[in-house]
Parts: C-alpha cells; structure tokens; sequence
C-alpha cells in the first residue's frame, strides 16, 4: 500500500506540474505578462507552495519535544534554497545536456539581467537571514525586523519584476482543459476557438495547484514514512528528504520547459522559486523560530552548510549571468554541490 500511494503520489505530482506550466503560460498570455514575470513569479510561487507549507505545519502543529517540528521547520526552511541550488540546478543542467541536438545549443538562452536581478535579491535576503542564524539565541527583536523587512522586499521584487519586460509572444500549446471540453463535445481545436475564456484558465490553474500541494503532501508523508524506517534524523529528514519531494514541481517544470526551449520560464522558475524561499518561508523561521544555529552541534554545523552552499552555487550563477547565455558548467556545478554534501552528511552521521 505505501508503494502505491509513493507512485501514486509522483503521477499526482507530475500530471498537475504539467497542467499548470500549460495553465500559467495561458495565463501569462491572456494578461499579456512578461516571460520573466511568468516564470519567476507565477509559477515560482505556484511550485513554491508545497515546501512552504511543510514546514509550517511542522513548526505549528508538530509538538518540538516528540517530534522535532521546529527542527524540521527550520530545516525544511533551509533545505529547500539548498535544494534549487544544487540538484534542481543540476537537473535544469542535465535536460540541457539530453536534448541538446534537438535545441542546437549546450547553453541556456536567457535575458542575464534578469536572471542577476533575481538573484541579487536572493543573495541579499539570504546572507541577511544566514547571518541572523548567529546572532545570539536570545536576541529575538533583529530577527523580527528582519522577517518584515523580507515581505518588503519580496513586494518589491514582485513589483520590479511584473512592471519591466515585454509581453510574452512565445508559441504554446491549446489549454488542456479547453481541448478536453472541446474533445468531450466531438469537437477540433480551429484557430477561432483555440482561444480559451479566462475562468477556463485560472481554473486549471488552481486545480493544478491543489493537485501539486496534495501530491507533495503524500509524498512527503511516505517519505517520513522511509526515513523513520531507516533510523533518519528529523533534521536530515527536513534538509535532504523531505524537500528533495517539495521541489519536484520546480525540477520537473524546468526540465520541461529547457525541452522546448523556454529558457527564460526554466531558470525564471528556479531563480524566482529561491527568492521566493529566501523571503515568505525564511520570514516564517524569523518569527516562529528561535532561528539560530550552534556550531558546536554536529546536525546544526550541516544547516550552516546547506546555506553556505546555497549561497555560493547562487553566486557563481549570478557571475555566469553576465553572459548572453548560461554554459552547462554553471549548471552542472549544483550536482557536484550536492554530492559534496552528501558526503558531508555521511561523515557527521
């Protein structure tokens, strides 16, 4: 039965991840929105949904003594920046890398300044929050300040992102929902009815939505359910296992859209998921968390490394940026990030 809810749970994931790319391109159309409005705020936030909301309700409705729910909270908070810079990165490399003869190209054609601006942001917002990390465990008021500072600046990246940029002319499949209806009534797709209402749109994308909140719910659960059998710890359960499942949208989505060659909706999506991270679910960790890492404790020294990573692998990004486009070594560099961090974590186990 677990085996098949895990299934179950990775097809729910995968066919809502397809809806909503299809749905958010819609939507980015039908409001004559930016590629870079699109990727990196529609659908970083629609993806980024699931690895808000575990922890969350772990720091909320899990009880800290038996559960460990503020050190999964934090962790997942940390784990999932670490994640899109390292293995989602890599992925968004390796598509790249299969389908490189049918794009005629090992690079990734993207507007640099975009990809800069958003992590310039991300490189601000985490390095402040990095650094709040150390201030000293009692000190809650600079952790407070910190947290409404971050929804400023996420308001303001929104704002700058939406405002600049043209809108997205880019060729795209019918909505699926609008085909579906269409099939149902023995109808074809012709140009004249290719278009589809606006409620049809914004519809799949919330059933989309749901459907990749709920499948991240049960994956996570069966998950949880394969780390407390193999003994795991809350907090590598939270850095490792648990957003590995919560970022499946995102890696999914840019594996796709590098597919067809949509490179400013594929890194928009990650870059933007990370300021995304970076500010709404960080500032959850400000307010509702004691926030703070010691040193001196072995499983504590891997949340500092997950967000020294994190960091650097965004860096180096923002460096490769300055280019027209962005080569597979950039890319690529998230595996290598990751796997160092593995083996980190096998040698403090």
């Amino acid at each position: 039965m677990g085996l098949l809810l895990f299934l179950l749970s990775f097809v729910i994931i995968l066919v809502s991840c397809e809806l909503f790319t299809n749905g958010v391109e819609w939507t980015g159309r039908r409001f004559e929105l930016s590629e870079g409005a699109v990727g990196s705020v529609l659908a970083a936030v629609g993806t980024a949904l699931p690895e808000t909301m575990v922890p969350l309700i772990a720091i909320l409705f899990l009880p800290a003594a038996s559960s460990g729910g503020e050190e999964i909270g934090v962790g997942a908070i940390m784990g999932s920046p670490f994640t899109i810079g390292t293995l989602a990165l890599f992925v968004c490399g390796l598509s790249l890398l299969l389908f490189r003869r049918r794009r005629r190209s090992e690079e990734l054609v993207a507007d640099g300044r975009l990809v800069r601006r958003d992590l310039g942001f991300f490189l601000l917002a985490y390095a402040l929050a990095a650094a709040a990390a150390f201030l000293p465990a009692d000190m809650q008021w600079p952790r407070y300040l910190l947290g409404i500072s971050l929804l400023l600046l996420y308001a303001a990246y929104i704002w700058l992102t939406v405002r600049k940029g043209t809108a997205t002319e880019s060729e795209m499949g019918p909505l699926y929902c609008h085909r579906m209806f269409h099939m149902f009534r023995g109808r074809n797709i012709d140009r004249e009815a290719a278009e589809p209402s606006t409620v049809l749109i914004i519809a799949q994308v919330l059933v989309a939505i749901a459907g990749i909140v709920a499948g991240a719910a049960i994956f996570v659960e069966q998950i949880q359910q394969i780390a407390v059998a193999l003994s795991a710890s809350p907090l590598i359960l939270a850095l490792l296992i648990a957003p590995m499942a919560t970022e499946l949208p995102e890696m999914y989505n840019s594996f796709m859209w590098v597919r067809c060659g949509k490179d400013v909706y594929a890194i928009g999506n990650l870059t933007g998921a990370m300021v995304f991270q970076s500010c709404i679910p960080v500032t959850v960790g400000l307010i509702l968390t004691p926030w703070h890492i010691d040193i001196g404790v072995p499983q504590q020294v891997l949340q500092a490394a997950s967000m020294a990573i994190a960091l650097f692998s965004a860096a180096v990004l923002y460096i490769s940026a300055s280019r027209k486009a962005i080569g597979l070594p950039s890319l690529l560099l998230g595996g290598a990030l990751y796997a160092v961090f593995i083996a980190l974590v096998l040698l403090m186990a």
